[in-house]
Order: C-alpha cells, then structure tokens, then sequence
C-alpha cells in the first residue's frame, strides 16, 4: 500500500490528484469567483484530503466556509505580517486579548506556527464580556488570516504548508471545565474544523496535566478522525522536541526558543481574567422592548425586513435556554454566517451593513434540538 504524501511539492502531485483538483475547481467555480485567492491547487487539495476525495460530500461543504470567509469580509483582507496580524486581532474587541493564543511565526520549514495557552483562559468571565459570535469571529479571522499567509508561502515554494498548532496547558485548573463555555468551545472546534479541513500538520499539547486522559476524553469526540491523528502529548523534554521541530530562532523564550521581543511571550495573547468593567451590564440600547419569538425543535422560525443600501440593521436577542442557530439570508444567499450562540451570561449583539436594497431574512434554527422549543426574544432595527 502506497502511503499518500501529505505535504507535496506541486510536481509531485498524481495524476489522480490533479483529476480531483479540476474536477472540485468544476463544481465549485461560482463560489470560488468571490474569493479568487483561494482558488489554488493547494487550497482545494485540502478538501480532497480532508474528505477523502469525495467530491459530492466536500461541495456543501467547501460552499458554506468560502461563504462564511466572505460573509467576514476575509476576500478583501490583505496578506500582512504575523505581527501585523496579531495586532489586528487584539484590536477586534476590548476583549480579544484575554482569549489566549497568536501566531508565533514559521517554522524552519514554513508552516506557520500557533500557539495557545488556553490554560490562561478564565471563562467564567469570559463568557459575560462578549457574545458567542464575537468569539467565532476573532477564530475564524485569525485562522484564514494564518492560511493566507500559507498560501503566500505555497506560492513562493509550491509546496504545499500546514499549521503547527502548540496547546500550552500550564497553569490548567478545572475552570476550564465550566460546563456552558466547554460547550461552546466545542462548537467553536466543530466550526473551525467544518471551515479549515486538513488545518494542521501537528497538534503539540504541553505541560499536560495529571488528569489529562480525562481532559481529552471529553474534547475528542469533536475532533476528525484526521485530526486525532495529528495529536501528540509531549513529554517533560517538550522544549527540545519544539526546537528540533520548529528551530528555537522561531520560538518565544516562555517557550524555550531565542526569538527576540521584549516580552518573554512575544505577542501572543495570554489570557487572564476579564475586568469586571467589561462586562456587560444590560445596559444596551436595544435592550428593551423585544419580541417573542417560540421555535420548534428540529425547526426554525424567520423574521423578514426590508433593509436600504447603505443603511445598518442592528440587533440584541437572548434564547430561553441552550443554544441556537442565527443567520441572515436574502434571495436564499446566506450573507450573515451561521453561528451557534449561546446567550446565558450575554446576549447576542451585532450588525450588520446592507449592501443591497430588498427584503433579509433573520433565520433562528433550532433543527438540532431533539425534543425541546425555545423561545426567543429579540430586537433588530434598521438604521
């Protein structure tokens, strides 16, 4: 049995694999027209590679991340610099940077490298300082941001590049576990896995703690089977192994590494608890007078407007319990990403800019709920 190369220079690529790209490239070109930088060998090699070739299973797929990238505005983000980027996320919201996590750089090799120190993470109070979809948001910029600058490094080499992700568990406490955030964190993974398939070239988690068979049992069964296979535990030698791997002129000192900045961790995000002073405090002007809304499981419930060009519609809405879907269509294109938000310790707060004059359509879909309804109370406006 051959073993597939998962990292080939473009000349290594089999004819199988060229047939494939064409073929998806076929199918996908309406979709690929909007964001014309993704539309490379490699990108679409991915999605072969993460979905076994199979393309009737990887176009709703691929169609529903390139719509999300660009319903986020990421086709017209330019490729900067790691710190450029860095800068950019924090800067997302007041609260970006007590979400720990940044890109470190490339390796030796040339994949970018990310790190995470999600131990520093407080999500008792992270979770009242902002609302779901702001999360989402912050991940999925910062990760097509790491792929566009793959891109640009596959196009400078032709070969095609990965992401080294580093998960950084020092300081673990059960916090972690809090119930309602793990659950969001694991739609976030279900997200970004759906968007980014064939993301990373190696998992390193560090500093694991005692308990972490345990830990890992709980996350696992949202990760790809592709992506459990990219997981390594390292060893107290860790900083050795980063080194050999990544070369030590790319890494922080936290980390073991020689990469200068005058801080230890460099730019990386590094968490810690929210200010009260963030925290919402129902206080929004949008906070009063909302509509009730009940949606059935395993159904949905919309709500139409007309929106102006140029015009903004606002909104602020909370679910009754769990979680739900929301997203904006018109013309049955989703121009607003489907997000599963939770709204327990804050509500769902956004906008949204009309590029087109005529009639939107809010969309809260509760198809994942088994047994149970939930009401939704909520207030959008046009402005």
């Amino acid at each position: 049995m051959v073993v597939e190369n998962h990292y080939p220079h473009l000349n290594e690529l089999t004819a199988h694999q060229k047939d494939k790209i064409a073929e998806l490239r076929s199918k996908t070109k309406d979709i690929l027209a909007t964001y014309p930088e993704y539309d490379t060998d490699f990108s679409l090699l991915r999605w072969l590679m993460g979905w076994d070739y199979k393309i009737d299973v990887i176009v709703p797929k691929m169609r529903y991340a390139v719509e999300t990238l660009v319903n986020l505005g990421m086709n017209n983000k330019q490729t900067t610099s790691v710190d450029q980027i860095n800068r950019d996320i924090k800067n997302m919201s007041a609260v970006a940077e007590y979400f720990p996590g940044g890109i470190m750089g490339k390796s030796k090799r040339g994949d970018v490298v990310y790190m995470q120190a999600m131990a520093k993470a407080h999500p008792k109070t992270l979770v009242k300082a902002g609302p779901t979809s702001q999360l989402f948001q912050l991940c999925i910029s910062e990760t097509e941001m790491s792929f566009k600058i793959i891109r640009q490094t596959e196009q400078e080499t032709e070969r095609k590049m990965g992401v080294i992700i580093i998960m950084d568990l020092d300081g673990f406490s059960m916090d972690l576990l809090y119930t309602p955030t793990l659950k969001v964190y694991m739609s976030l993974l279900t997200m970004l896995q759906n968007i980014f398939p064939d993301f990373a070239r190696r998992i390193y988690i560090i500093n694991c703690p005692a308990m972490m068979s345990a830990v890992y049992a709980m996350v696992s069964p949202v990760l790809s089977s592709q992506t459990r296979e990219k997981v390594r535990f390292l060893d107290k030698d860790w900083k050795n192994h980063l080194i050999e791997e990544i070369g030590e002129e790319n890494i922080f000192m936290h980390w073991g590494g020689v990469k200068k900045h005058e801080h230890p961790c460099g730019d990386i995000r590094m968490g810690g608890k929210v200010p009260e002073s963030l925290w919402y405090a129902d206080s929004h002007k949008l906070e009063g007078d909302r509509t009730k809304i009940a949606v059935p499981a395993r159904s949905k419930t919309e709500i139409k407007m007309y929106g102006e060009s140029g015009k903004y519609f606002h909104w602020l809405w909370r679910v009754s319990s769990g979680d739900i879907d929301f997203s904006i269509e018109k013309d049955g294109r989703v121009v607003w990403p489907v997000f599963r938000c939770l709204t327990e310790f804050h509500p769902e707060i956004g906008s949204f800019k009309i590029e087109e004059t005529g009639e939107y359509v809010f969309i809260f879909n509760n198809s994942h709920g088994t047994f149970f309804g939930k009401d939704v109370k909520y207030k959008i406006v046009l402005e």
